[in-house]
């Protein structure tokens, strides 16, 4: 009996010192969900909750210790395969030296690939902060290639020199001719017509540039300020698109899909990174700490779950997931209001809490910056206008 007793002991000995080989214990701390130590280990959230099944759809509180898999050799072993398969990437690649005006999105559509891959080869460059002479790696894509191929370099086209007698230097007058400046003009997901703002554009300038009237401008970029920053992204013309998506919105109500467990995370991840800028100061165009404007703090948000939003209010309204009833808001939906005196959309925030019928929520505003406000206080219930469910 004693022999048998040990060895069921030296058993479980072994079964937990290899399971303890395989899995990582982990504390949660405020602030953390699901999503979040995913992401901090590098697993994912399925993972998590095959280790830890009461965890899931339960919320999530301090202090609990959650068991995380360790990766395996295999992981490692996908991990040098992908390692060598950037590297033969690499050999391909291409440098662009960035220029004023250009942003990370002009640059890709310039090559022709989309914005999360020049990311991925790109890994130490600050996608909202693109400075002047930054050398961005470029994998060019075969239409690219082929047209480069096509071109005959212009030394070839020279015809062979003749030898011409000297003419004599005749002294003419300098005219100074004025160089026509070449806007930097792209295209958004929507269809929008976008122009990069150059270093001394004025609105006044930009208008006559495209052939619109001043007004037009000011209703298209609510936000927009006099002094335009450089690097500035201000819709010029409404692409098909987007004018579709409105039209849709106001002839049929769409149907709501409930939030799954996974977008709660993900609202909740992204309460976190926003609050990170609490106290930060207003700045018109402002996509960065430096300051933001209200919809560039979304902007900026939502771009750490890889979500381009339109970089307006008045485009987010319209572009960005769908409109729902007040009484279905959640965390991490989009809220807007009017605050211009025209009764159009021109400012937004993502809510952060709710309370019976009172809805929290942080935003930039132009006199405190980045703040977390309420739907009960008087001057935001007067301006409230409608709510969009961004995840789905």
């Amino acid at each position: 009996m004693n022999l048998s007793k040990l060895l069921t002991f030296i058993l479980f000995f072994l079964s937990a010192s290899l399971f303890s080989q395989k899995n990582t214990k982990h504390i949660v701390v405020e602030g953390e969900s699901i999503y979040v130590i995913a992401k901090k280990y590098g697993v994912t959230e399925s993972d998590i909750y095959e280790l830890n099944p009461k965890a899931k759809g339960a919320l999530l509180q301090l202090k609990t210790v959650l068991l995380i898999p360790k990766k395996s050799k295999k992981t490692t072993i996908s991990d040098e395969k992908k390692k060598k398969s950037t590297s033969k990437n690499s050999e391909s690649t291409e440098i662009h030296t960035a220029v004023a005006g250009e942003s990370l999105y002009v640059i890709a559509k310039k090559y022709g690939i989309s914005l999360e891959k020049i990311k991925e080869i790109n890994p130490s460059i600050n996608p909202e902060a693109i400075q002047i002479g930054d050398k961005i790696n470029i994998i060019p894509t075969k239409k690219t290639i082929a047209e480069k191929k096509n071109k005959v370099p212009s030394k070839v086209e020279k015809p062979a020199q003749t030898i011409t007698p000297p003419t004599p230097v005749v002294n003419t007058p300098v005219v100074s001719v004025p160089v026509a400046t070449t806007p930097m003009v792209c295209e958004d997901e929507l269809g929008n017509t976008i122009h990069t703002v150059q270093k001394g554009e004025t609105l006044y300038k930009i208008a006559k540039l495209y052939n619109v009237k001043l007004k037009v401008l000011k209703e298209l970029n609510e936000e927009v300020v006099d002094n335009l920053p450089e690097g500035y992204l201000l819709i010029v013309k409404l692409g098909n698109l987007e004018i579709a998506k409105h039209q849709n919105t106001l002839m049929e109500k769409p149907v709501l899909v409930p939030i799954s467990l996974e977008n709660m995370s993900k609202a909740e991840f992204l309460i976190a990174k926003a609050s990170e800028h609490l106290g930060t100061r207003y700045r018109g165009g402002g996509t960065t700490s430096a300051g933001f404007d209200c919809s560039g703090l979304m902007f900026s948000t939502f771009k750490n779950i890889d979500m381009t939003l339109p970089r307006s209010s008045g485009s987010m309204a319209v572009g960005a997931g769908v409109k729902i009833e007040r009484e279905q808001a959640q965390k991490g939906d989009l809220i807007f209001f009017t605050t211009n005196g025209r009764g159009s959309i021109n400012h937004v925030g993502m809510i952060t809490e709710i309370i019976g019928d009172e809805i929290k929520f942080i935003h930039s505003s132009v006199q405190s910056g980045v703040v977390i406000s309420s739907t009960k206080e008087p001057y935001y219930a007067k301006r409230f206008i409608q709510i969009n469910r961004v995840l789905e």
